[in-house]
């Protein structure tokens, strides 16, 4: 794939078709840095910078706003980026296809995903194609719900697994697992074991967050829990990591909604105290989401099969205790 990005000797260099200057900005935009795009593509910053100032002379619009170490895509930008992870797919696409001679599946199967995915259909269905075709390898991205349902829905990405209050129209949702919320708080925290808490005296406690669903509303159902209830207006910290939302909450930060299944696979549950409401009920679905539009790859589409294969086989497993 990086031959066919490198070489632009047949395209206009002012056009927006250079093959070059797009290639330089989709390695800015995903390793997000210009000193980490020239790393990834082995030429200087200089020759970085000069490609993306080409090409905001091209478009006639600011793609990034440049930080002393990061840089952010401005609106266009991210416009553009969502262009070009669909031709750096395609391509890939393209060569596996034209690698795949019927035998040994080779190339990557993406999947974005929310984080503190606890389901055991997802874990046994990449445990079983990798057993299969031990030659496809897995790139797991985290995201909010909107994001993936976004990126599925517009083929930048292939596969998502993500929370949805019901199945998003024109995409195969696949239920994996039914999970029960709790409001949590950790062992410094000052309600840590109390037994007579109610809502009202929690909506003024700090909040942590998964700055992951800070990228749009629905359909990620967090959000529609946290804001019905009223938490979140006193932010104390956030995280797109499960990890470090609980790391925070533990050190008595603040408080948080989280997923009862996911902490017990974590062993966290034993770190935490949940607040006993009886009038709280805070459920989500957990869904594994393709386009039936989309043209698979030869591994892609050897993962659907493993997909539909273990959600048959283990259809218990979606219901969580």
């Amino acid at each position: 794939m990086d031959r066919l990005f490198s070489e632009d000797s047949l395209t206009p260099r002012g056009g927006l078709s250079n093959w070059s200057m797009l290639r330089t900005f989709h390695f800015i935009a995903s390793e997000g840095s210009i000193t980490g795009a020239a790393r990834k593509l082995s030429i200087s910053q200089p020759s970085v910078s000069a490609a993306l100032q080409r090409l905001e002379d091209v478009v006639q619009h600011p793609l990034v706003d440049r930080g002393p170490r990061r840089v952010t895509l401005t609106h266009h930008g991210q416009l553009l980026y969502s262009e070009t992870q669909r031709i750096f797919r395609a391509v890939q696409r393209a060569e596996e296809k034209l690698r795949y001679d019927g035998g040994v599946l080779s190339g990557q199967v993406r999947i974005q995903t929310v984080t503190g995915n606890a389901s055991d259909l997802f874990d046994e269905a990449l445990r079983l194609m990798h057993q299969r075709q031990p030659g496809v390898s897995f790139r797991l991205d985290v995201a909010s719900s909107h994001k993936i349902v976004r990126n599925v829905a517009e083929q930048v990405v292939p596969f998502g697994v993500c929370l949805m209050v019901q199945p998003a129209p024109m995409l195969d949702c696949r239920l994996i697992l039914r999970s029960e919320y709790g409001i949590f708080c950790g062992r410094e925290h000052r309600l840590y074991g109390a037994m007579d808490v109610t809502l009202a005296d929690l909506r003024d406690e700090g909040y942590i967050g998964f700055s992951c669903s800070e990228e749009g509303s629905a359909p990620e159902p967090l959000i529609t829990l946290r804001d019905s209830y009223g938490f979140g207006s006193n932010i104390r910290g956030n995280s797109a990591d499960f990890s470090e939302v609980c790391r925070m909450i533990e050190a008595g930060i603040g408080i948080s909604i989280l997923p009862l299944v996911t902490l017990r696979k974590t062993g966290r549950d034993r770190q935490l105290w949940r607040f006993p409401i009886e009038d709280c009920s805070l459920r989500a679905d957990l869904y594994f989401v393709s386009n039936p539009q989309a043209d698979h790859s030869p591994a892609e589409q050897a993962f659907l099969q493993v997909v539909d294969e273990v959600i048959s086989a283990m259809p218990d497993a979606a219901i969580a205790d």
